[in-house]
């Protein structure tokens, strides 16, 4: 997977290749197998919890696997703001760059429909309410408030890892649910382009800033980061919660403080330890920001 050349009319040509409709991810009859997992044990810190049973584990896997797609909801809201500001910046220039970063919009609305379609048809036949953290509008406000390189910074990230646990992790485990398989190959599929094109606006952003904005875009990054590692902590206390909701039972103190640590692990691998040890992500940085490398290996060791 390379990120480094690309151009927008290439990504333009890949992303109608690649296109699909939600009804292509949910099918008539479609539904989820809750005897399998959601998410794959290698992104989940909770199978290290003896003293919930196999079943137990797998509801906790299953409330992290709903989260884990809401979260992805979650910070789209932002991405597609994102996004239509920089096809504004285009809306007189290039044609390729403008039909690059309305697709880009466009297809982000798209996985936000996707991920709500999931999130019903979880909440339908899962058998008890999960808690999810609130107001993805309101982070989405704080986060744009950044510098837009500190911003475009954080998406790269962020679609930088979904391509790499779908890869990784997703396609090839045959205990996960292949209806939730089935969703996260189709993101994978259109994240595979916009992480080219936030590769691309963040080396024009780059070619004409100086050292000062360059290092703010940094600090911002790593504040943006800081902040979402508060937000999962949080979804992890949701969780401890949801889970005894779903057993209708009442963990011990020590109980729960295990489960939330365990959640808040896979949440903070998942979604930072992932991006700050990623090959093509760590390139980018050393070629573009290398002053954001000793930041990136400090929450490497923190999150990763």
């Amino acid at each position: 997977m390379s990120i480094l050349t690309t151009d927008y009319a290439k990504v333009v040509e890949s992303s109608e290749r690649a296109a699909w409709r939600v009804n292509d991810v949910f099918p008539a009859g479609a539904a989820l197998d809750f005897q399998k997992w959601f998410m794959p044990k290698a992104m989940f810190a909770g199978n290290d919890l003896a003293f919930l049973n196999a079943d137990e584990r797998r509801k906790l896997n299953q409330i992290y696997g709903n989260a884990y797609a809401y979260l992805f909801y979650f910070v789209e809201a932002y991405i597609i703001d994102m996004a239509m500001r920089h096809a504004e910046a285009e809306l007189y220039g290039n044609d390729d760059n403008l039909r690059a970063m309305l697709r880009f919009a466009e297809e982000e609305v798209k996985h936000q429909q996707m991920f709500l379609r999931f999130g019903e048809m979880f909440k339908s036949s899962f058998g008890s309410e999960c808690d999810v953290v609130p107001n993805p509008q309101a982070v989405a406000q704080v986060i744009l408030s950044k510098t837009p390189m500190a911003v475009t910074l954080v998406t790269l990230h962020l679609e930088i890892i979904t391509q790499a646990h779908f890869v990784e992790c997703m396609r090839d485990d045959k205990d996960m649910d292949a209806q939730f398989v089935s969703l996260f190959r189709h993101h994978w599929m259109e994240e595979s382009q916009h992480a080219k094109l936030d590769a691309l606006e963040l080396t024009k952003l780059r070619r004409d800033a100086t050292p000062e904005m360059v290092q703010q875009a940094i600090d911002d990054y790593f504040a943006i980061a800081g902040a979402f590692a508060g937000l999962l902590g949080e979804q992890a206390k949701l969780d401890v919660v949801s889970l005894e909701r779903a057993l209708g039972r009442t963990f011990s103190t020590e109980e729960r403080q295990a489960i939330e640590t365990a959640q808040r692990k896979s949440y903070h691998r998942t979604f930072l330890g992932s991006g700050v040890t990623n090959t093509t992500f760590l390139e980018f940085l050393a070629e573009h920001f290398p002053g954001a490398l000793p930041g990136a290996a400090q929450a490497a060791a923190a999150f990763a």
